[in-house]
């Protein structure tokens, strides 16, 4: 994910839609916003959890409805909850509006419940807002689905005598609640790190150290893998999975071009879910994480003075390490580098960094 444009009221990166600063109509921008979405999808499901957003809320489904299509909405959820939501309903689109002191942002989700990748934001950003329709869509209110994700993560592992012993770190109260369902939020041996409205986990083990989201994924994946089943990779997942054990079992896939059958991998987009099933079989998982690299990525933001000097857009190998260089903002760019330990990821996310700055200031990096 990276950084596409700007228009008069938006600022399009990493799958959401973020109000430029300044902007001095909120209802007016998120208005037109719902009439453009209105022109690449015809059903939403959409929600925001703070008093502060709801108006936004209420301004978007708006703008959907006057340009002719339904939307779903519910005042008070959290996101995972919200894409639970979005098959039950038939919609083929998502939306969450996160509003506070940091300002105003929507998240947009695809009909498989990934976020918008950045061709589905360049269409959204080009699309032209639509017209009032003469048969208005129809704006129906709902209720959280959290109680049924809840029921249904449960059953899927059979129902649980007792919560599991993991402590729970999260700034987002609804979704801290739900995850306070299956874990009991007091241990010290196993913390769970939720983030990002609940789309993303770290966790710590006592046993197993550090485990990032990506090592949590690639130990749901290589677990299907023993059971012989077949197994849908996203494209920008560690390497070293291809190494250690991608096989005739498992693809990759572009987030452009989601093959059907990934929607039933739901550890990739429901980090709740994954961790139930993890930690439920804690024995099987502990086998699984012992017999894995370490999936080590060092990540770092690097504000710009001239951004045309930048190269984005490609892959660079280095050192048994994978760099990648994205544009995040207007004058700000996001390295991503993977290695085989959290030491020379770091070491190699360093180096780059200072290319990157010499790339800026001279046009060249030595």
């Amino acid at each position: 994910m990276s950084y596409i444009g700007e228009d008069s009221f938006f600022s399009y990166r990493d799958g959401k839609c973020e109000f430029v600063k300044g902007c001095s109509s909120l209802s007016a921008a998120a208005s037109c916003l719902g009439r453009k979405l209105a022109g690449v999808s015809k059903r939403f499901t959409a929600g925001c959890c703070d008093y502060r957003s709801v108006h936004v809320l209420y301004a978007i489904c708006s703008g959907i409805a006057e340009a002719g299509a339904d939307v779903y909405v519910c005042e008070s959820t959290d996101i995972p909850s919200l894409l639970f939501s979005q098959p039950l309903l038939a919609a083929d689109c998502a939306l969450y509006v996160n509003g506070g002191d940091c300002g105003n942002s929507v998240s947009l989700f695809n009909n498989y419940s990934f976020p918008f990748s950045d061709t589905a934001l360049q269409k959204l950003l080009d699309t032209v807002p639509g017209k009032h329709t003469r048969k208005s869509g129809r704006m129906i209110p709902m209720t959280s689905f959290s109680s049924i994700l809840a029921n249904n993560i449960s059953d899927s592992v059979g129902g649980l005598k007792d919560k599991l012993p993991a402590g729970i770190s999260c700034g987002n109260r609804f979704v801290r609640s739900l995850w306070q369902e299956f874990f009991s939020g007091e241990d010290d041996k196993l913390v769970f790190q939720v983030s990002d409205d609940g789309l993303r986990v770290n966790a710590y083990s006592q046993q197993h150290g550090f485990l990032s989201c990506e090592k949590l994924k690639a130990c749901y994946a290589m677990k299907l893998l023993g059971k012989g089943e077949k197994v849908w990779l996203p494209e920008d997942m560690h390497y070293e999975a291809d190494i250690h054990f991608v096989n005739e079992k498992t693809k990759r896939f572009s987030y452009d071009d989601i093959p059907e059958n990934v929607p039933l991998q739901r550890f990739l987009t429901d980090p709740l879910f994954m961790c139930v099933k993890l930690f439920s079989d804690a024995d099987g998982t502990g086998s699984v994480l012992r017999s894995m690299p370490e999936l080590a990525s060092s990540r770092r933001e690097i504000t710009v003075t001239n951004i045309c000097n930048i190269p984005f857009g490609s892959l660079y190998s280095e050192n048994s390490g994978r760099i990648c260089v994205d544009r995040s903002g207007r004058n700000r760019i996001r390295l991503t580098v993977q290695s085989y330990s959290t030491e020379a990821a770091a070491e190699l996310c360093s180096v780059w960094t200072e290319k990157l700055r010499r790339l800026d200031v001279c046009g060249r990096s030595d």
